[in-house]
């Protein structure tokens, strides 16, 4: 995932509440963050769901704060774009909410903005799971068949191989 294009759209269409995509997360990101041995198939999961509706640009700020107020005929008014802005980036926070464990929460509660949340993410588990890598390679390295069947030896062959191929492929 990490190499697709940002197909997002940096232009908030004023006055337009119908570009407003709202989340079923329970429904859309079935897998639960728990911590750096899944982060990487997870992130996965919200990048696709997030590409899927034009809306990345949420995560990595290529789409920029629009401004609460603007200038309309020499008066301060509020910017419909700032509306559509904050609650999506309100209705991501919640579907990153509701996709992670109760107790990481605690290390997002605190944030204001979807990207926010993403890169507090990122940089808690990222790093982790990189290193998880290393520990697959080396299971992978020292799997001993010992007295288990042929099928329960290349069972956990390919579970390992498995999960090292999604780890390499979103990293």
């Amino acid at each position: 995932m990490a190499s697709m294009v940002n197909p997002c759209d940096s232009t908030i269409p004023a006055n337009n509440t119908s570009h407003l995509v709202q989340f079923n997360p329970s429904f859309q990101l079935p897998l639960k963050l728990t911590g750096p041995m899944n982060f990487v198939i997870w992130k996965a999961q919200v990048e696709s769901l997030m590409f899927v509706h034009d809306l990345y640009c949420y995560l990595n700020g290529t789409l920029t704060t629009a401004s609460k107020m603007v200038t309309l005929n020499n008066q301060e008014v509020p910017d419909p774009k700032y509306k559509l802005w904050f609650r999506q980036v309100q209705l991501i926070r919640n579907a990153l909410m509701a996709s992670i464990d109760p107790t990481i929460t605690s290390a997002i509660a605190k944030t204001s903005t979807s990207k926010q949340e993403w890169d507090t993410l990122h940089n808690l588990y990222a790093n982790k799971s990189h290193t998880r890598v290393f520990s697959l390679g080396n299971s992978l390295a020292t799997i001993t068949k010992n007295s288990r069947s042929m099928t329960e030896y290349l069972r956990e062959i390919r579970n390992v191989a498995d999960e090292l191929a999604t780890k390499f492929s979103a990293v």
